[in-house]
């Protein structure tokens, strides 16, 4: 079969990218099938085409169409652009699929999400943000109305893009339920890989170290974790918050860290194992306003680093379920200072939970148990 999966870029070390390339990676190695990966945008001067170890047997296809380079224009002058590069995408992408016999063609949603289902092909979305993201991230940084009701029209749009399709894969059971309210009856829900599967995990060596994983932006909710921190820092001063990540956020965030008085905080940027990280760790803190999975607590129970998080929609409440950490209510600054002291002082049971959580990472979100699944649904 001849599959074609569309991502705007590879070069970035984000949660898509990666998982995307663990996942046809896979499929080049135990499978029959061609793989082609097609993006949209140019890769930076001096950036690698591919971040991630990509199989030498799956090819990837650049248009360069560039729609990220009018974000910054005027908004007359942006929808322009906009609509005049996604015909030019839509050409593009439908001969790509005649020329070249595409049996199916995997979306990650990208900007072909709007006519995916108009496509010479079948046709799956792969969605790794839960259905209310777009909402949620207008509203994480706009506070009037009108940005609101901005983002509950971006939704209502990628519900009507979805419908049509032959499946929809989500990564949670929350996030399926918000799209059969929707109305979509297409969703099945496929959790990501642990990216950590097949990996030699570094011996654990646990330090006074509570550790934060991911994108220094709004959604990871790194400003109401330093206000969380602060009061452990008073009581453990022997403890240090490390958060591993770059983004837009830095510079705002050293500002914080610099008002507050904090002595034991490290802004690490990133790393080129994870792993390393969290077998060095006493603890993972999940931050995040809203998640669509939350890859890096899955990573974090991978390696049996005690884990606490938000209950932000989705992912946390699935992952950390039945006493494998602990969760405490969405953006509660006293209750997430309140959870981490607790497990800092009652470690043998923090340790207990996180062998448990271990364990069913181990099976619920090991590389090949996902793909299987994965290989039935491409081959109906």
């Amino acid at each position: 079969m001849n599959i074609l999966y569309c991502i705007p870029h590879l070069y970035n070390s984000g949660g898509m990218e990666r998982v995307l390339t663990q996942k046809v990676n896979w499929l080049a190695a135990n499978t029959n099938h061609h793989i082609t990966i097609l993006t949209t945008e140019a890769t930076p001067a001096g950036r690698n085409e591919t971040y991630f170890d990509l199989d030498e047997r799956v090819k990837v296809v650049a248009t360069n169409i560039c729609f990220d380079a009018d974000y910054r224009n005027p908004l007359l002058s942006k929808w322009y652009g906009h609509m005049r590069k996604m015909r030019k995408y839509k050409g593009a992408l439908t001969r790509y699929i005649r020329t070249h016999d595409i049996d199916l063609c995997i979306s990650l949603c990208g900007k072909e999400i709007a006519f995916l289902h108009t496509l010479p092909c079948r046709t799956i979305a792969e969605l790794h943000f839960a259905m209310n993201q777009r909402r949620q991230l207008l509203e994480a940084n706009h506070t009037s109305r009108f940005w609101s009701l901005l983002g509950s029209i971006r939704t209502w749009q990628l519900v009507r893009a979805v419908k049509p399709l032959e499946r929809l894969v989500v990564l949670t059971e929350a996030d399926k339920a918000d799209w059969l309210k929707a109305g979509c009856t297409n969703v099945t829900v496929i959790p990501n890989p642990c990216s950590l599967d097949g990996l030699q995990i570094p011996q654990i060596n646990r330090e006074k170290v509570v550790l934060a994983v991911g994108r220094l932006h709004e959604q990871k909710g790194y400003d109401l974790l330093l206000k969380a921190w602060q009061p452990v820092e008073q009581h453990y001063p022997d403890w240090s918050l490390r958060i591993v990540g770059e983004g837009p956020k830095h510079a705002a965030l050293e500002a914080q860290i610099k008002e507050q008085g904090l002595k034991h905080v490290m802004l690490a940027g990133q790393t080129e194992n994870v792993a390393k990280e969290y077998a060095a760790a006493s603890c993972l803190v999940l931050s995040s306003r809203y998640e669509g999975f939350a890859m890096v607590l899955s990573e974090a129970m991978w390696c049996g680093t005690p884990c606490v998080s938000f209950d932000c929609p989705h992912g946390p409440a699935e992952l950390l379920a039945d006493e494998r950490g602990w969760l405490v209510p969405n953006g509660d600054i006293a209750a997430l200072t309140h959870q981490l002291e607790y497990v800092l002082s009652h470690y043998k049971e923090a340790e207990k939970r996180a062998q448990k959580a271990q364990t069913f990472a181990h099976t619920m979100y090991s590389e090949k148990n996902i793909m299987i699944v994965w290989q039935k649904m491409i081959e109906q």
